[in-house]
């Protein structure tokens, strides 16, 4: 790990975001602890960096969410929220700031991302600063629906792939229009013909999808597997496993896994496959006017000893077991990346006992990562893993 780079956030200006009207601060290069009460604005400090780095907001939350709801209303402008980040980037400093806008109309916003006084698109600024976040809705990795574990796969890989990313945007809009095609065949009676674009376009992209997705999670599987014996030994083998509708073989999965070097090599593999079960579902898809197959559709299976997770854990151990994945993120960001990512922590320690909140904090802390940590009680933010970071009460 000695080789990896360092990403550390340095400062940090909030203007009219959420509850915070301005707030300026300097961060240590360790990190910083935050307390204070409910309500007073500790998780919008790391929903502010964590913007900075994915360019969207928390899971569930819309641009227009983050905007101070009375902000412009003394300039005669419509309410704003402003965000500026300045980092350190394996030694080099990396400014990135957000803006974001409310429309006239409706439920609307535009965000403007800079990086440096160059405004970038988001594809150019996903990834530059890579990090981490727990949060307590983060259980709902084991708990929650597979839409939840596919994007928490989404944004580990855009943060690591740009090709990815790309391939992510463009799979959404492709599906959307298949899928609107799907839905005209009884009124407008579409022939096989005109979905062969779509199809191609899907199979094109989805492909990528898919095999990128595979080897990263046989990777983050290897990682959360060690992770989780470390910190719960000898209960069970901690198993992690992508789960797909294009329902292949598990030998034709571990070869895409270990034979090929390149993702684009194994995205061909897969684009056979994909092609050949789009073929398959086609009266089923008609039938229900959507696109059945496909990594829209896919999952990442968890288990203990072989045995469902979410049906058969305690609360303890599917604590454990998102311990576990969030560590083997840094894990997967640092080999992929050669970069620390910040590690943010919200809220989440008062939920772990003793033990396992000194693991996780000691865990972090021999990464090395700058650790950005909440709590309501400032008594658990003692811990000697955090003792070379800063405080910050909020009232």
């Amino acid at each position: 790990m000695t080789d990896l780079g360092h990403v550390a956030i340095r400062h940090l200006e909030l203007e009219q975001f959420r509850a915070h009207v301005a707030l300026t601060l300097d961060v240590p290069p360790a990190g910083l602890r935050i307390h204070g009460p409910n309500g007073s604005g500790k998780t919008t400090i790391l929903e502010a960096i964590q913007l900075l780095s994915t360019t969207r907001p928390r899971r569930g939350a819309l641009d227009n969410d983050l905007i101070h709801h009375e902000s412009g209303r003394d300039l005669g402008l419509q309410p704003y929220a402003r965000v500026v980040g300045v980092f350190d980037r394996a030694g080099a400093v990396a400014r990135v700031e957000a803006f974001i806008q409310r429309g006239v109309r409706g439920n609307t916003a535009r965000k403007t991302l800079k990086v440096g006084e160059r405004a970038r698109r988001a594809a150019d600024v996903v990834g530059l600063i890579p990090t981490v976040s727990f949060a307590p809705d983060d259980l709902e990795l084991v708990l929650g629906t597979p839409s939840i574990r596919r994007r928490f796969l989404d944004v580990l890989l855009s943060q690591t792939d740009k090709q990815y990313l790309r391939c992510l945007g463009k799979y959404a809009k492709i599906l959307a229009q298949r899928n609107g095609l799907l839905r005209r065949v009884d009124a407008l009676g579409p022939t096989a013909d005109q979905f062969v674009f779509w199809d191609e376009q899907l199979v094109a992209l989805g492909s990528y999808l898919v095999a990128a997705r595979v080897r990263a999670v046989a990777r983050l599987a290897e990682c959360a597997a060690a992770r989780f014996e470390l910190l719960a030994p000898g209960i069970g083998e901690f198993q992690l496993a992508y789960v797909s509708t294009l329902d292949a073989p598990a030998p034709w999965w571990r070869a895409l896994v270990n034979e090929p070097n390149d993702t684009f090599d194994a995205a061909q593999r897969v684009g056979v496959m994909f092609e050949r079960r789009l073929r398959e579902s086609g009266v089923q898809e008609r039938a229900r006017g959507m696109t059945v197959v496909g990594p829209h559709r896919d999952d990442i299976s968890v288990a203990l000893g072989g045995r469902e997770l979410a049906r058969f854990g305690s609360r303890g151990q599917q604590r454990v077991a998102v311990i576990a994945v969030k560590l083997a993120e840094i894990d997967v960001i640092s080999s992929t990346t050669s970069l620390r990512p910040i590690f943010l922590i919200d809220d989440v320690l008062s939920e772990l006992d003793m033990h396992r909140r000194r693991a996780l904090l000691q865990a972090v802390a021999a990464e090395q990562c700058q650790l950005l940590v909440t709590s309501t009680e400032a008594e658990l933010l003692e811990d000697p893993a955090l003792t070379h970071t800063g405080e910050l009460e909020l009232g």
